[in-house]
């Protein structure tokens, strides 16, 4: 893959309410997730607020124990005297601190589960997405870029949210029921504090605008690592095969940097972040001991030891909650640049879709009828232009023709996965577009040429096709498909494990897990897509022997790369450029010298092909 252009020559400029109004959308977009949560998030609410108060409320007995003192000393009483009160406030403390733990426990519970069940919420419903869209949609995209959004982005908006949720009601709460305390002691000293507050906002503004775009350019790193990473390990046989793994890790580590560099940007700028709010909040505390230390030693305003210490302590949790602000602007920052990238796969739409009132199919006699059907990929060059063909029911027709002319095409438009750009396709003459696509698919059966098997076990790739299919309709299929005596070899039979992609079996034997499938549907429509051309010539005859059982008293359409194998369908179509150009059973075909002649020849004759060429 190409590294990604220059950010900072491709970005478009913005504006701050440009960039402002996409933030917002997403973040109330998000919100919108909640109202289904909204008791556990009165629970945790409840929780907060008596942080909150016991925050608050734990430096008046600080102010307390000093004050008893210094009027004990001052009075020069008994400590007797003294030691009850002093007893009292202290097991009063220790209350306060028990109950504060409760609710920090309740809060922080409460909390998490909300966000993990946001996050499961957006999980599952990428995923549901995902498998729903037209496959159009998968043609231009990677495996690694899809699944960032459910390892990278989903895992960003859930960490995120828990500290964001928290304080964005949390710290704001702090900081005016912090200033009203401290208005209330000593409003000289409160208007001492206020000094700072222009200068932390700022410090906020700035930080927060950095963190957005480096936490944006961290998000697509990430991706692209992950779809660096899916590609390689996908197609490690051929990295191996070519001796490229230097080249691969080269290819890793450089995108690995990348994501290096984006996470120190972030981290650089969180750790400046916090130490400068903290300096300037120091500057304040200081002030604040030095007016009322000025005001204690004059013995002005009734200020006493013990309610400057209170204020003191109340002022520190208002510098923490303006820390806490600073901070809820960074997670918003990340959560809505996740979410965006989120949003962006959940606002794609399928192509592919049912009519308000489309009919649910039943195939009777099989009859497939393509009418001037003309197609093309994501409005390119035709790939296919006016097909006209009619398969009779139970009839096997076979699609051969040069690489590129349109056969895997016109195979993926009869179960619908793309719709024709023109024309139409017929099924028991009811067009594909007027019936449900479950109703459709249920119907069809495929066996591709690489077939795609599951990790998990043998019994449960066969009956992929019909998940409650019975133990014994699991062996007949692979009884009919010559799966069964290699079944049955495995160290547990049915129950043996396959490993990712069928890594334990050869290409023959999931070639025949595939066929065992289509057998366990029972469909009344089949399409072959060169389902033996991978195949050694022991594995192809026990497949072709296989499906010779599987087509018979079904509509089959064949596409074949060997044309041997096809010598028995009843019509052969020639595709060339997207266009039938032959029409017939092999031998009438062989008669002429046309295309199909020629690619017959060329594939088991090849001198004679070179002489017929040269005459």
């Amino acid at each position: 893959m190409s590294a990604s252009p220059n950010r900072s020559n491709s970005r478009p400029k913005s504006s701050k309410d440009q960039r402002a109004k996409p933030r917002a959308a997403t973040l109330w977009r998000l919100a919108g997730y909640l109202p289904p949560l909204k008791s556990r998030l009165a629970l945790a609410f409840v929780c907060m607020l008596g942080v909150i108060a016991f925050d608050l409320g734990y430096g008046w007995f600080a102010k307390q124990f000093l004050d008893t003192i210094q009027n004990g000393v001052q009075a020069g009483a008994p400590a007797s005297h003294w030691l009850g009160r002093l007893n009292l406030y202290a097991g009063l403390g220790l209350l306060v601190f028990a109950f504060k733990g409760i609710f920090f426990y309740g809060q922080q519970y409460f909390m998490a589960n909300v966000a993990q069940r946001l996050a499961m919420r957006l999980r599952n419903q990428i995923f549901a997405h995902l498998q729903r869209l037209s496959l159009s949609f998968f043609d231009n995209r990677k495996t690694g870029q899809l699944m960032s959004g459910i390892v990278n982005d989903v895992p960003a908006i859930q960490n995120s949210f828990t500290g964001a949720t928290l304080r964005i009601f949390s710290s704001p709460l702090m900081m005016v029921g912090g200033v009203a305390v401290m208005f209330v002691l000593n409003w000289r000293l409160a208007a001492v504090t206020f000094l700072c507050l222009p200068v932390i906002a700022r410090i906020i503004t700035v930080a927060s605008q950095r963190m957005r775009r480096y936490t944006a350019e961290l998000q697509e790193d990430l991706s692209d690592v992950s779809q660096r990473a899916e590609e390689s390990l996908s197609g490690i046989r051929l990295v191996k095969a070519f001796g490229n793994s230097d080249y691969e890790i080269s290819r890793f580590e450089t995108h690995s940097r990348k994501v290096f560099r984006s996470v120190m940007r972030t981290v650089m700028t969180r750790a400046a972040m916090l130490p400068a709010i903290e300096l300037v909040g120091a500057i304040g505390i200081i002030l604040v001991l030095w007016v009322g230390g000025r005001e204690i030693i004059g013995q002005r305003g009734g200020l006493t030891i013990g309610g400057l210490t209170f204020f003191v302590l109340v002022l520190q949790k208002v510098a923490d909650s303006a820390r806490g602000i600073g901070t809820l602007r960074t997670s918003l920052s990340v959560a809505s640049a996740a979410g965006e990238r989120v949003f962006n796969l959940l606002d794609q739409r399928t192509e592919i879709t049912d009519k308000p009132d489309a009919l649910e199919l039943e195939i009777r006699a099989g009859r497939v009828e393509f009418r001037r059907v003309s197609f093309s990929y994501l409005g390119g060059l035709p790939v296919l232009r006016d097909i006209d063909f009619v398969m009779a029911p139970g009839e096997v027709v076979a699609l051969v023709g040069p690489t590129g002319a349109g056969k895997t095409t016109i195979a993926s438009l009869i179960p619908r996965l793309y719709d024709p750009s023109q024309g139409s396709i017929l099924i028991d003459g009811l067009d594909l577009r007027d019936v449900t696509l479950d109703s459709l698919r249920a119907q069809i059966g495929i066996v591709p040429q690489d077939a795609a098997v599951f990790s998990g076990t043998v019994r449960e790739n066969i009956a992929y096709e019909r998940l409650g299919a019975s133990e014994a309709e699991v062996i007949a299929a692979a009884r009919t498909a010559n799966a069964h005596e290699f079944i049955e070899d495995l160290p547990q039979g049915y129950d043996t494990l396959i490993g990712e992609r069928g890594a334990r079996l050869s290409g023959g034997q999931r070639q025949r897990l595939a066929i065992a499938r289509a057998v366990l549907r029972d469909p009344r429509i089949l399409i072959l897509d060169e389902a033996t051309s991978s195949l050694d010539a022991q594995s192809e005859a026990l497949v072709q022997e296989a499906l010779g059982r599987l087509v018979r008293a079904r509509t089959t359409l064949v596409i074949a790369h060997c044309l041997s194998t096809i010598h028995d369908a009843d019509r052969i179509l020639v595709l060339c450029d997207g266009q039938i150009v032959e029409s017939g059973p092999h031998a009438e075909l062989m008669e002429h010298s046309g295309l199909y002649s020629d690619l017959y020849r060329r594939q088991f004759r090849p001198e004679t092909a070179g002489e017929a060429g040269q005459s």
